[in-house]
Formats: structure tokens, C-alpha cells, sequence
């Protein structure tokens, strides 16, 4: 509830007032209504009201005076200056000492009700201000102290403090992981969605006396942390809370999830390992389950009573000898095999993610072996793809990182295209830009056109014309505008379009970039020069 203080000096003002103010359809309460500006002065410094309406000709101490003194003891209260005396000065005061908005007396209904509004709508806005403020405070502390490096880079968080009377034994770190690959979700938008019902369900659990704060998992693999912190977090209330949570998580990112429960701790400072043992826990889970919720705390590794499989060493020997023979196809087709065995329902996330890097660091050793390595033929070593398998939660996001990346960015580097052929390609996307500069054009639609890997794509253009493909393809359109300014008239947005560029203000941004100057800076130089 808004709470609303009255200052005048006639009394049936003030009823007439409390009278025309629909408090309940608004959300207001009276705190509290004062004859006077020095009792209204001690009164307002007790009650703290949200909105305070106010006479300026008061005896003794006046409205003007009391505005001032408010203004430096209660910045943040809004003001609305009532007053039978419409003459000039009186409202040159109340701008002057930062009221919210005035009235004149007889007041109409409908006035009052149009200020009351905006007032309103003015503290909403304040409080939705510092709710972000506070919430990104709290975002920062937390990803910070997972991270394990606070701001003095001494491992010490220092960006915030928990709040008054709580401490670790009062939190619980919950982790939330896609069962599969959930990279197109708006994990922003997911976290909002999540904090509304919270914030709905906050009376119904822990004695309504719990707060929580969450951020992005470190890494980028797609997970959420919570801190949930209260007078009573009991382990049975968090295992009634976590399943709608699932549900909402699953509505909003359009993937289940899997959440991990990390045990208690005695200080902030074990938040990072926890972190780490809830996510080990999570990743004993087999590849079949999904949505479960996991109780971690126990040894790091497979789930107890699992056996983990053996890794298939001799299907994987036969992908690597077909990417020496540099069959492409059936190394692919061995692949599939291989990949099968290691990704089955028995197998648990922790074991995939595992196997799979154990075939990276296999295929690495023998393309070092014969001169090259992973990074000279796809641009990522081998350490970056393993670091990207540990991000994928379930075996169709890793295959396609493997089967749909890994292997072929192998197999077009190691193709025919190289000296001649990898110029006259380089060539005819040259060309391709010359033609059609003025369409919407992608490196990666021309690479598949061409059955190239974009990443090898990427390189060989890059190499042959010194620039990237974006660059190159920005410079020559900028030329071209350059050309249509010195020969034509047309208006700067034509000119935008024709050389591709639909959004006029983001040309204008990449003109200045490129050439130093504004476009209309550009074009009266031209005009100086003629």
C-alpha cells in the first residue's frame, strides 16, 4: 500500500480531500494528516509517506518553507501543492523546490485523479528502478562469487553483502540444466518468467520469509543458478517448489530441465565448489532421464550402482583410419557406430562428455602425427572442442557438434581445394559481391552452396584478400554509397538501400566508422569541393 500524508489548515479541506481519494481501488493508506507546517514536518519525518498533498499558505511554518526542508530530509517524496492562490510565485516555489505537480482549490474530481495517476505511475517507475538496480547487484555478487574472483581480484568477493541477519547456513544453491541443447531460449526471459512466480509463490513456502537471486551458470552451458535465502529453507519445501519451477522453466525455454540441490554450506566462500559438485551430480544422470531432481553431496562421478562403459577403442580406430584415407564418407558412417556405443541410454551425461573428448584427443594425436593439427584445419583446437562438449548437456547436441562440425571441418580442409582452386573460389565470392552488394549476403549460405566448411571458408578468404568477409563486404558497399553521393542527389536512405542497408540508422553508424565522418558532413564536403 501507498502511503498518504494531508497537510492544511482547514479541516473540511482536508475531509473533502480524504473523501474524493478512492483509497482501496488504489492502493492507498492514510498515514497520517497535519494542520500545520511544523507538525506536518515532524510527522512526515516518522511516517515517511509515499505522496504528501500540501497547502502553501499555512500559518507559521508555510508550505514553501516545509517543501524546503522535506526536499533534503525525504528526497524521494512526491509532493502535490494544493492551494486556493493561483498567482505565479507560489507556483514558481513549489517548481523550485521539486513538487511533483499542483492543484488549484475548489479541486475537480477528475484533476485530483489524473495527478493521483501519475503519481502512481511515478512511483512504480522509481521502485521498478531499484528493484533492477538491486537485482543486478545481487546477479553480480553471485556470479562473482561462483566465479570465485571478487573485485579485488584477490579471490575475495567484494561487490555485495548478504542481507542483515542472513548468512550461508540460511542459503541453498539450486542449478538448473537443459536435458538437452537449449541455446535458441532467452535465458533473460526465462529468469524473469521464473522470478514472477517467486515472487507469487513466496507466502506459500518457507514461512514467507525467503529471498532468491539468480544468474546464468558460469561457462555458458545453458544452465540458471538460484540462491534462495530465509529464516527456515527445509529440504521438504525445496523439493515441493523445484517441480513447478520445472514446469515454468520447461513452458518459457521449451526444453525440460534438470535440477541439482547443493548442500549447506558454512560460508560463502564454498559456493564455487559447491557449484561444481552440484554439476558433477547433475552429470551422473543416464542419458534416458531428464526433468529429475538430484540431490548432491556424494561422491563426484557416475551414479552409484552404474557401471560405466568400456570406451570402444577399436570402433574408434576405424574412424580415424578413414580420415586418414581421407574418406570422408565412410568415416562418417564409422562415426555413427562409434558414436552409438558411447551414447547409450545406460551412459550418463558425465560419461558421454567424457568419451567424446577422448575421440578429440584421439583424432588430435594423429593429425598431429601427420603435420597438422585440428586448429590449422577447422580454426578450433582441440581444447576449444572439448571445452564445448563439456557445455552439452545430451547426446544430439554433442553428435552435432562432432559429426556436423568437428569431422567435416577435417574433411574440407584436407579436400582439393587449396593453390589455385581455393583463389578462384576466393574469386568468384569476390565476384558475387560485385553483382549483388545490394542484396542481404551470408559466408555461411555461399559455403554451403558450395559444400564448404564456413569456418575453412572463413580462413581461405580472409588469407587470399587480407580482410574477413564481413569487412570486405562492408567496405565495397560503403564505396559504392560514396559513389552514388559524388554522382547523384538521391536522398541518404535511397543511397542506404541501394548498397543493402534497409536500417538507415545503422548505415549511417557503419559511414562513420568506416570513413570518420557523419554522412552529412560527407556530403557537404562534397559540396565545398565543387
Amino acid at each position: 500500500m501507498r502511503r498518504v500524508m494531508i497537510v492544511d489548515d482547514e479541516r473540511w479541506i482536508r475531509r473533502g480531500l480524504i473523501g474524493a481519494i478512492p483509497w482501496e481501488e488504489l492502493g492507498l493508506e492514510l498515514a497520517g494528516e497535519a494542520e500545520d507546517g511544523e507538525d506536518a514536518y515532524h510527522m512526515a519525518l516518522g511516517l515517511k509517506p509515499d505522496l504528501l498533498f500540501l497547502d502553501m499558505r499555512m500559518p507559521g511554518l508555510d508550505g514553501r518553507e516545509l517543501l524546503r526542508l522535506l526536499g533534503s530530509e525525504l528526497p524521494e517524496l512526491l509532493t502535490v501543492v494544493v492551494s486556493g492562490y493561483s498567482d505565479f510565485e507560489y507556483t514558481k516555489e513549489a517548481i523550485r523546490h521539486n513538487a511533483f505537480d499542483y492543484l488549484l482549490k475548489p479541486l475537480k474530481r477528475e484533476e485530483l485523479l489524473g495527478v493521483l495517476g501519475k503519481a502512481l505511475a511515478e512511483l512504480d517507475r522509481r521502485d521498478g528502478e531499484r528493484s533492477r538496480a538491486s537485482s543486478d547487484r545481487w546477479q553480480s555478487w553471485l556470479r562473482q562469487t561462483l566465479a570465485g574472483d571478487g573485485a579485488d581480484g584477490a579471490g575475495a568477493v567484494d561487490v555485495a553483502v548478504p542481507p542483515d541477519g542472513w548468512h550461508a547456513a540460511d542459503a541453498r544453491l539450486l542449478l538448473a540444466l537443459p536435458d538437452r541443447s537449449a541455446e535458441s531460449a532467452d535465458r533473460h526471459a526465462v529468469m524473469e518468467g521464473l522470478r514472477q512466480l517467486l515472487r507469487q509463490e513466496r507466502p506459500f513456502y518457507f514461512g514467507g520469509e525467503w529471498e532468491v537471486v539468480m544468474t546464468k551458470a558460469p561457462g555458458g552451458c545453458g544452465g540458471i543458478v538460484l540462491c534462495l535465502f530465509g529464516r527456515r529453507l527445509d529440504e521438504a519445501g525445496l523439493l515441493r517448489l523445484i517441480p513447478k519451477l520445472q514446469r515454468a522453466i520447461k513452458r518459457l525455454a521449451g526444453v525440460g530441465y534438470s535440477f541439482g540441490i547443493a548442500e549447506r554450506a558454512e560460508s560463502f566462500d564454498r559456493f564455487p565448489g559447491l557449484y561444481i559438485r552440484t554439476k558433477q551430480a547433475l552429470n551422473g544422470r543416464r542419458l534416458a532421464e531428464s526433468e529429475l531432481i538430484v540431490l548432491a553431496g556424494g561422491p563426484a562421478g557416475p551414479q552409484a550402482g552404474v557401471k560405466a562403459s568400456a570406451y570402444p577403442r577399436e570402433l574408434e580406430q576405424a574412424v580415424l583410419l578413414y580420415v586418414q584415407l581421407g574418406n570422408g564418407e565412410a568415416a562418417l558412417e564409422e562415426f555413427g557406430r562409434f558414436y552409438d556405443a558411447i551414447a547409450q541410454e545406460s551412459a550418463t551425461v558425465g560419461e558421454l562428455q567424457r568419451n567424446a573428448a577422448l575421440f578429440v584427443h584421439s583424432l588430435e594425436k594423429q593429425l598431429q602425427a601427420s603435420g597438422t593439427s585440428l586448429e590449422r584445419l577447422s580454426g578450433k583446437s582441440s581444447l576449444a572442442y572439448t571445452e564445448s562438449i563439456g557445455l552439452k548437456q545430451d547426446e544430439a547436441s554433442i553428435k552435432e557438434l562432432m559429426a556436423g562440425e568437428l569431422l567435416p571441418a577435417v574433411f574440407s580442409a584436407n579436400a582439393p581445394t587449396g593453390g589455385r582452386q581455393g583463389e578462384q573460389i576466393v574469386k568468384e565470392i569476390q565476384r558475387l559481391i560485385e553483382l549483388h552488394y545490394d542484396r542481404p549476403l551470408s559466408l555461411h549460405q555461399i559455403a554451403e552452396s558450395r559444400f564448404l566448411n564456413p569456418d575453412y571458408l572463413s580462413r581461405l578468404f580472409k588469407r587470399t584478400t587480407g580482410s574477413n568477409f564481413v569487412d570486405y563486404l562492408t567496405d565495397y558497399r560503403i564505396g559504392k554509397a560514396i559513389e552514388l553521393m559524388e554522382g547523384s542527389a538521391g536522398k541518404n536512405y535511397e543511397i542506404a538501400k541501394r548498397v543493402g542497408y534497409e536500417d538507415y540508422r545503422y548505415f549511417s553508424q557503419i559511414f562513420k566508422k568506416k570513413t570518420g565522418m557523419t554522412i552529412g558532413d560527407y556530403r557537404g564536403s562534397l559540396r565545398l569541393n565543387k
